[in-house]
């Protein structure tokens, strides 16, 4: 079926990622699992069968290891705060980066969590419209200010490049997004589909970028007037020219490009499921078979008859008769070892793809080794980091340009997540070559505040005031 041409159509890549997202995302958040569950007897449709899946899936205990991994990946990227090093007139990101007082950092732990589970965010910049060029008082007297919003893959439902001399730049994204319309009473309220279309286009051998809002036409009769134009915005910079390029920026589990990266936990989610199938499976045969059967040989309706006349039942301490030269017992099953082995068996391949997270290896590693498998380990969320960093880095230049600075400055989250040991040789060492005037001040001070000796935010002078009384060395000179 060829796919409607509106400002609903959504690219290819989207389509063919759309599932995949949503899959991660709910085993991640522990939502919507059970539709993850097999059905027992798909072909059986009785009462009977339809009853039991609802027991099967009630037995099922879901372990968010998915969830959890998520959530310690971004932990381990944030440990250490990160560096704004950006002018004083956008520091206000720091505490309100939005315009609804989400501090920079919290926003670019959404953005990390986003792409180390799907591997792909994007963040736009925008700014109020103004009547002209606003100077820097007018700015901060006025609470003007540009924003960086946060939208999700799913939101970012198609886009567009094109190539403007040798460069390769965004020429449309469409953004799918959501308004409150208040109800008559003023308390209930209906959401309206929404489209934000960031176009660029070619106005007088220059590039315009102008914003177009759509919403969903509730009256609408055909699909020529299901989308509505609510308004467009040509959005300028601090000297009230238009902007040159889209302000928008992708962030992906490998590069910061507009292509569709890998989601980095699909494949930890589909072993989570898979352990979620075994779980169901090991609690239903717990349930049907767990407890002892009693049993007797040679027994008739007549002795049935006579125990229940006599009240004589299982665990009552009474005396239970059988039929001269017969048997009782009790039947235990074994257990069962292959449902149990299978989830053990998914949980170690979840550590071995990065839930080491939460369950750390007990292996005995010398420290060689174990530096070389944590720097494995760390590389896909070193990378992520990356992305994150520069993305930001890039978007705060947009924010520059209608905040009228010459420089966005940087945003920087950590990057280094093997932490160094250092023993007593190696600290003798270094103190020898320092002494011996071998190694810097300055080189000394940064090793030992890399090993975790020296507090990191402290200065050289600082540093040197501190050792120089202590030493009586002479550092200055």
């Amino acid at each position: 079926m060829t796919k409607k041409k509106s400002v609903d159509f959504t690219h290819p890549e989207f389509d063919s990622n759309i599932d995949k997202w949503s899959f991660v995302n709910d085993i991640c958040d522990s939502e919507n699992v059970e539709k993850y569950l097999v059905k027992l007897n798909p072909d059986d449709n009785s009462d009977e069968n339809t009853t039991r899946n609802k027991q099967f899936k009630r037995r099922a205990i879901f372990y968010a290891v998915a969830g959890y991994t998520s959530r310690g990946l971004v932990g381990k990227a944030f440990s250490k705060p990160p560096v704004l090093d950006a002018p004083e007139s956008l520091q206000y990101v720091n505490n309100n980066v939005d315009g609804m007082s989400t501090t920079i950092d919290q926003q670019a732990q959404d953005v990390t969590r986003d792409v180390a589970r799907i591997g792909r965010s994007g963040l736009l910049v925008d700014f109020p419209e103004s009547d002209g060029e606003l100077s820097q008082a007018q700015l901060a007297a006025g609470g003007i200010f540009a924003t960086i919003s946060k939208f999700d893959a799913k939101q970012i439902i198609n886009w567009q490049t094109k190539k403007v001399g040798a460069r390769i730049l965004l020429s449309k994204v469409v953004l799918a997004m959501k308004s409150k319309m208040e109800g008559p009473d003023g308390f209930s309220f209906d959401e309206i589909d929404i489209r934000l279309e960031l176009r660029l286009d070619e106005f007088e051998d220059s590039q315009v970028y102008s914003m177009v809002e759509w919403r969903k036409n509730i009256n609408s009769k055909t699909e020529f007037d299901e989308w509505l134009v609510a308004g467009t915005v040509i959005p300028e910079d601090s000297t009230g020219k238009p902007l040159e390029e889209i302000p928008f920026v992708f962030v992906g589990s490998e590069s910061n490009t507009v292509k569709v990266d890998p989601a980095p936990m699909y494949d930890i989610a589909q072993i989570n499921k898979g352990h979620y199938n075994n779980s169901a499976i090991y609690e239903d045969s717990v349930f049907t078979v767990g407890q002892a059967q009693p049993w007797m040989s040679g027994i008739t309706q007549s002795h049935i008859d006579l125990l229940k006349k006599n009240n004589m039942y299982v665990g009552s301490n009474w005396l239970m008769g059988v039929p001269s030269g017969e048997q009782m017992g009790f039947a235990q099953v074994s257990p069962n070892t292959l449902a149990k082995e299978a989830m053990t068996d998914k949980i170690n391949m979840m550590i071995g793809l990065g839930a080491m997270f939460i369950t750390p290896g007990t292996a005995n590693k010398t420290a060689t080794q174990s530096a070389g498998e944590l720097l494995a380990q760390h590389s896909v969320l070193s990378l992520i980091a990356s992305n994150v960093s520069d993305a930001y880095t890039s978007a705060l230049k947009f924010v520059a340009l209608f905040m009228g600075e010459s420089e966005g400055g940087t945003y920087t989250v950590n990057q280094d997540f093997v932490s160094p040991a250092a023993d007593a040789n190696m600290l003798r060492e270094v103190s020898a070559s320092f002494l011996a005037g071998l190694l810097p001040v300055s080189d000394l001070m940064t090793w030992q505040q890399k090993h975790g000796f020296v507090d990191p935010d402290k200065t050289l002078e600082e540093y040197q005031e501190e050792i120089n009384p202590v030493d009586g060395l002479d550092l200055d000179d």
